[in-house]
C-alpha cells in the first residue's frame, strides 16, 4: 500500500508487547514503515485492555466497530465504551483494512485504489519466521522499588476520570470470612 501512495485511513495503533519487540521492530525496520504508512507506535504493553486507549473519535456511549489483533474483544476493554464492538482478526488482516477504512473490505480479492488513480490488489504476506539480526533486548527497563517506601507517593490528577486513588482497606481482622456469596461469571 505505501508502495501505491496509501496511508492508513482509519485509526492505526501498534504496541509492541514488549521492550524486545519494540526495539527488535526498530532494528529491523519494521517501526518505520507502520509509522510511515501512518500507525501509532504506542507503549510496550499486551493492548490497550482496561479501556486505556483514550479515543478521541467516537463519544463514549456511541456503536461502532472496530478490528484488532489484541487478543481480547469483550464489552469496554479496549476503548472503555461499552458500545464498541471489537471483532478479533491477525496483525495482517488488521493492517490490510486500515489501508482500507472499511470493515467489509476483503483483502484476498477486493482491490484499492493508489495514489496515482490505479486500482491494486494486495499480496499474501511473506516474511522472515524470525528476525534476521535476532532479537534485540532492547534497554533495560526495570526499576527495582524503593527501598524505604514511606516516601513515595503516587500522584494522580485530582480531574482525571480515568484514575482515581483506593482508599485503604481496612486492617484484616484475622477471621476468616464464611458464608459469603461468590460472583461467578
Amino acid at each position: 500500500a505505501l508502495d501505491h501512495g496509501l496511508k492508513a485511513k482509519s485509526i492505526f495503533t501498534i504496541t509492541p508487547g514488549s521492550e524486545q519487540i519494540r526495539a527488535t521492530i526498530e532494528q529491523d525496520g519494521q517501526m518505520a514503515t507502520l509509522n510511515a504508512a501512518g500507525g501509532i507506535v504506542l507503549a510496550n504493553a499486551c493492548g490497550p485492555c482496561i479501556g486505556q486507549w483514550d479515543r478521541q473519535d467516537v463519544p463514549k456511549g456511541a456503536k461502532n466497530s472496530i478490528i484488532t489483533s489484541y487478543n481480547r474483544n469483550f464489552t469496554g476493554r479496549n476503548d472503555a465504551n461499552p458500545q464498541t464492538h471489537a471483532f478479533v482478526a491477525s496483525p495482517e488482516i488488521v493492517t490490510a483494512m486500515t489501508f482500507a477504512g472499511d470493515l467489509t473490505f476483503d483483502p484476498t480479492k477486493d482491490t484499492l485504489t493508489g495514489a496515482d488513480g490505479k486500482p491494486f490488489k494486495f499480496s499474501a504476506p511473506t516474511g522472515n519466521a524470525l528476525p534476521p539480526k535476532g532479537y534485540n533486548p532492547g534497554e533495560e527497563t526495570y526499576q527495582a522499588p524503593p527501598k524505604e517506601k514511606g516516601d513515595v507517593t503516587v500522584k494522580v490528577s485530582p480531574t482525571s476520570n480515568r484514575l482515581q486513588l483506593l482508599e485503604p482497606f481496612a486492617k484484616w481482622n484475622g477471621k476468616d470470612m464464611e458464608d459469603m456469596p461468590i460472583l461467578i461469571k
